[in-house]
This record gives structure tokens, C-alpha cells and sequence, in this order.
């Protein structure tokens, strides 16, 4: 290794070693910045000026080499006529002398010589300029340039880094607030699938065991009709509202939700999911007898009607591909959750109808009433269904 590399080599690593305990980019730029009058002792001045118009969101103004009560080097540098050669060349030196004095075009000129290496994006865009002046009676010598280049160089990369991470640190806020914005209308479900597996989450349809509860507000349309919008709007959100806690209260996941209605999914063991469907709706009908009772007087009572069905589903993102491009929804499709749409459309007057699976797993923890056969459209046979309304106060309170 020549003396030179050894040099450079021994400099960088003096360097690296001090910078690698901050993470503060101004702190890193000025310990740079006095590592070249270290480099190059006679050097009468360091100065790193900062010109990116953006280097107020990563980094601060640095303090002065001599001064450190003074802050930001462009206040008492900027304008020299090597700073501005340095921000349109790749390196400006520049030597006062008097008539006679030196050879014309040595490094070692005159008395007081001024070197300014530019710092750019990589695209010519200026962002800093390392500005060094030695001291009387001696320039710079070229293994001093190098050395200079060196940190120049080492400050290029802290504040290409700097500038990197405020960058994506400000797209991570702007997907944060769009995530936030868009978590509401996406099932739960979906959620955690994607935190466990971002760059491949699992979202293609299988089929799964699970328990699916249709709920609608019974004469939704005459309701809407009789009362002005806002009014309809703060009956429906007083009411889902609770319906929203009670589902995910029980492990439940909305998936669909409509003007008047909405599915959920209750996913797990066959014990667990219909039992947490069968709970949720209950707790649902208590909450709704609880509003109506705190709404007496100002709006009519309302009766919310639920189904709810159990068996094999199929589970998943469908696709909806069209023209104008393609609608995704996470569902559960298939014919258990057909016959519990179909189930829900017979429920009456606030009545939970459940089908004879459902009935099957929960029937030992929570008393159901057989409500007879019933003919559905387009399910081939008659269905037994069953119905959890009929408890007295004490139970519907302990759901």
C-alpha cells in the first residue's frame, strides 16, 4: 500500500469510526466537515454550505467551524466566486496572489489558496459545497485535493441518505394516511392476512368452516321515506354502530355491508363459530331494544331481523373483472351462505332464525325454537329453521 491509499485509508477510518455513533445527520456533516482541518492541518477554514431547498427536512443548519454560536456557512460564504464555480464544475480552486508571485496554474500559486468541491443528487442538481482555505504561505498539495475528496465524497452519501430516508419516511406517511383512510371500508379479515404476509398474503378462495349472519332493518324503505336524509343517516349509524362492537366483540368479521343490511363472517372451530354468531346476534337484539328504548318519543322503534347459517364456505377474494376494470371483495360464498341470506329474508318483526346446522352446534348452550320446515327460493328442499327469540330478560341479557 502506498503512503497515499495508507493515508486515505487511516483518514476515512478515523472518520467513520466518529460518525457511526450519531444518526443525526447535522451532527454527522459537521464532524465531516472538521475532519478536513484535520486532513489538511495548515487548512485556515472548513465550511460545508447546504444549498438543497429541502435540506430543512432532514437535516439542520450546521454550526460554524469557528464560531459554533454562528449557524448556516451560507450567511457569511455564499456568493464567493469559488462557491459559485463549484456549483456549476466539479471542483473550484482558486489562489489570491500578487504580481510574480508563483507558476500560473500550480496548486501552490500564491500566499492563501481556496478549494470548494460541489456535492450533487447524481443528476448535476447542487446540493452542498465543501469549501476549504488554507492557511498563509502554503496551498494545497495533490495529495491533500484527494484526501479533501475523500470526505467530500463521504459527505455526498450522508446527505444522499438523509434526503432518502425523509423521502420515505413521507411516502410511509402518506400510505399510513391513505391506509387509515381506506382500513374502515376493509374487512378485518383482510387486515391481518396482509400484516402477516404483505408481499404475498393468502387471499385466493378455500373452502372453510365457518358461520355467516345476514342482518337487515325491517321497512328500511318506508323508514327512509317518511324522514329526511340526515335523520336516516343517524338512526343507521346509532344502531350499527353497536352492531359493529357486538360482532367484533364475538369474533366476528363485517365483510358487506349494505344501505339497510350487512354480512359477517365468524370464522374458527365449528363449536366457536356458531356459538360467537348465535351470542353476536343476540347481544345485537338486546342493544336494539336498548336504543329503542333510549330513542322512545323521537323516532320509531326499529326491528333489526337476522339468519344465520353454518357449514363449509368458500372463503375469499372474488373478482369482479369488467371493462373499466376490476372490483375485489373478501366473501364468503357458496350455498351455506345463500341458505343464510335466504334464512334472514323469513325473520320477522326482530326475530333471529338460525338453520338446522347452526341449531346442531349451539343447542346445548344456548336454547333455540323450532320454528318448523320452511319453503326458501331456489333451495330444492324444505329447511327445518330454528329461532333464538323467545328467552326471557335474564338469558337475552347473558346472551
Amino acid at each position: 500500500m502506498t503512503p497515499t491509499y495508507k493515508e486515505r485509508f487511516e483518514n476515512l477510518l478515523r472518520v467513520v469510526r466518529k460518525v457511526t455513533s450519531s444518526l443525526d445527520p447535522g451532527d454527522i456533516l459537521e464532524v465531516i466537515r472538521d475532519e478536513a482541518k484535520v486532513t489538511v492541518p495548515h487548512a485556515r477554514e472548513a465550511c460545508l454550505l447546504i444549498f438543497d431547498p429541502e435540506a430543512e427536512n432532514y437535516t439542520r443548519p450546521l454550526h460554524c467551524a469557528i464560531n459554533k454560536g454562528n449557524v448556516n456557512c451560507q450567511l457569511c460564504k455564499r456568493g464567493r466566486e469559488t462557491i459559485e464555480k463549484a456549483l456549476r464544475q466539479p471542483m473550484a480552486f482558486q489562489c489570491s496572489s500578487r504580481p510574480g508571485d508563483g507558476v500560473p496554474g500550480s496548486l501552490q500559486a500564491g500566499p492563501i489558496c481556496e478549494v470548494a468541491f460541489p456535492i450533487s443528487d447524481g443528476g448535476g442538481e447542487p446540493l452542498a459545497v465543501l469549501d476549504v482555505i488554507s492557511g498563509k504561505e502554503k496551498g494545497f498539495a495533490h495529495k491533500d485535493l484527494v484526501m479533501l475528496g475523500d470526505l467530500a465524497d463521504l459527505a455526498t452519501n450522508a446527505i444522499l441518505n438523509a434526503r432518502k430516508h425523509w423521502k420515505l419516511s413521507q411516502e410511509r406517511l402518506t400510505l399510513d394516511s391513505i391506509l387509515r383512510h381506506i382500513r374502515p371500508f376493509v374487512p378485518d379479515t383482510v387486515h391481518k392476512i396482509v400484516e402477516k404476509d404483505p408481499f404475498a398474503p393468502l387471499l385466493d378462495k378455500r373452502e372453510s368452516d365457518a358461520s355467516v349472519l345476514f342482518l337487515d332493518v325491517a321497512s328500511y324503505t318506508r323508514i327512509s321515506e317518511r324522514l329526511s336524509r340526515e335523520k336516516v343517516n343517524f338512526i343507521l349509524e346509532k344502531y350499527f354502530s353497536s352492531f359493529l362492537d357486538e360482532i367484533i366483540h364475538h369474533h366476528g368479521d363485517i365483510n358487506e355491508t349494505a344501505g339497510d343490511g350487512l354480512m359477517a363472517i365468524f370464522q374458527g372451530a365449528e363449536s366457536e363459530n356458531a356459538l360467537n354468531a348465535c351470542n353476536a346476534a343476540l347481544h345485537i337484539r338486546n342493544r336494539t331494544l336498548d336504543i329503542n328504548q333510549e330513542l322512545e318519543g323521537r323516532f320509531q322503534a326499529l326491528h333489526i331481523n337476522m339468519g344465520i347459517n353454518s357449514g363449509m364456505v368458500f372463503l375469499g377474494m372474488t373478482r369482479f373483472q369488467g371493462e373499466t376494470g376490476t372490483r375485489m371483495t373478501y366473501t364468503a360464498s357458496g350455498p351455506v351462505t345463500n341458505l343464510a341470506a335466504r334464512i334472514a329474508s323469513a325473520a320477522k318483526r326482530g326475530d333471529i332464525l338460525i338453520g338446522p346446522e347452526t341449531s346442531k352446534r349451539v343447542g346445548g348452550e344456548i336454547p333455540v325454537f323450532e320454528k318448523g320446515l320452511m319453503k326458501f327460493k331456489n333451495v330444492r328442499e324444505r329447511v327445518r329453521v330454528f329461532s333464538l327469540v323467545g328467552l326471557d330478560a335474564a338469558h337475552r341479557k347473558q346472551g
